[in-house]
């Protein structure tokens, strides 16, 4: 009861601070679909049996992407991803909340934290992520993250050491000493990466030999054919959706990994349908509530328009998954050697 008494105050916060959103910043969030997310890079299954070289996100962390994700992660907070991703079916029987937490614990089983251990998360978003993986393994955990309107929502949660979390940018050099963590992860930032060589020799620099680093993020599969007009319009109707920026086929990022030096213990992808399947319901049932609110005029539209927009073209993610062109979750574990 403690539990769902805390989530509904977030989404009233939610609520409270989309309310706030200026029609000058709605105008410009509005815009970020099409400044963040057309003609974004990929690298299929061609490209690389061809090897041709992976493209990263040319963008880069901009200010578009600021934009973006202030107001994206309070629509997901609004929903069940405060988390600010979308997990893998690890219990259908469970909510896309509870399956975050059976991933996170996978995780940290797979990185083999300890207790006082330090951690860092790559694109740590308000820390909702860091609370429940410290609340998981007892380490210290701290995070870096491009939204500072995000940070300092970290910077208010009483569970974490608020010196811990900083305003940081994962496509420059990170503000932190060689050797410094016994286990780093990344759950779903990666694609906005512009020179992935970069980005990785920076979280190898930052580990301890014979530390973990833990990846979940989107990849391109087999099936995937840049070709088909079908196939380019179901994956980017899903990068709109899910908010992802680079498509890359899975074995660019498992030769990345090995490139930078890492030894690769397990790569693997995960479905997500079911649990889409779940969030896209609770949007349809924001979308037609909030359509009322706005006819009577309670709600301004562009609360209503917002929520449609993140509910729009649901049903593409859906299809291409069982098509096998996407994971939203491709798994990957590694180690630094000693």
């Amino acid at each position: 009861m403690a539990q769902k008494m805390t989530n509904m105050r977030t989404k009233l916060s939610a609520l409270r601070e989309l309310l706030k959103i200026s029609e000058t910043e709605f105008t410009a969030f509005m815009s970020t679909y099409g400044a963040l997310f057309v003609d974004s890079p990929e690298s299929t299954k061609t490209d690389y049996e061809n090897h041709i070289t992976l493209q990263g996100y040319k963008q880069g962390s901009s200010p578009e992407l600021e934009q973006y994700y202030r107001i994206i992660s309070l629509l997901c907070t609004l929903g069940s991803v405060e988390k600010m991703y979308m997990p893998p079916v690890m219990d259908p029987k469970k909510s896309v909340m509870e399956n975050q937490v059976l991933l996170e614990e996978k995780m940290a089983k797979d990185l083999d934290v300890t207790k006082d251990a330090k951690i860092l998360e790559i694109g740590c978003g308000c820390g909702a992520i860091a609370r429940s993986m410290a609340e998981i393994t007892g380490a210290n955990l701290y995070g870096f993250n491009i939204d500072k309107s995000q940070i300092e929502k970290a910077w208010r949660d009483p569970e974490l050491q608020k010196s811990n979390f900083t305003v940081g940018d994962f496509n420059k050099p990170f503000n932190f000493s060689d050797n410094t963590f016994d286990a780093v992860y990344a759950i779903q930032p990666m694609t906005y990466i512009s020179d992935l060589e970069f980005t990785l020799k920076e979280i190898f620099r930052v580990l301890k030999p014979g530390g973990k680093f833990g990846f979940n993020d989107v990849a391109a599969l087999d099936n995937y054919d840049r070709e088909n007009h079908s196939h380019r319009l179901l994956i980017q109707h899903t990068r709109e959706l899910t908010a992802f920026g680079g498509f890359w086929y899975y074995k660019f990022w498992e030769d990345a990994f090995k490139e930078t030096g890492f030894e690769l213990l397990k790569s693997e992808g995960h479905g997500a349908v079911e649990n889409i399947k779940k969030e896209v319901a609770l949007y349809g049932r924001f979308e037609t509530i909030f359509s009322f609110l706005t006819s009577l005029r309670i709600l301004p539209r562009k609360i209503f328009l917002l929520v449609r927009r993140m509910h729009a073209n649901s049903e593409s993610y859906i299809k291409a998954e069982e098509l096998g062109l996407i994971s939203l979750n491709w798994y990957a574990i590694m180690t630094k050697p000693k």
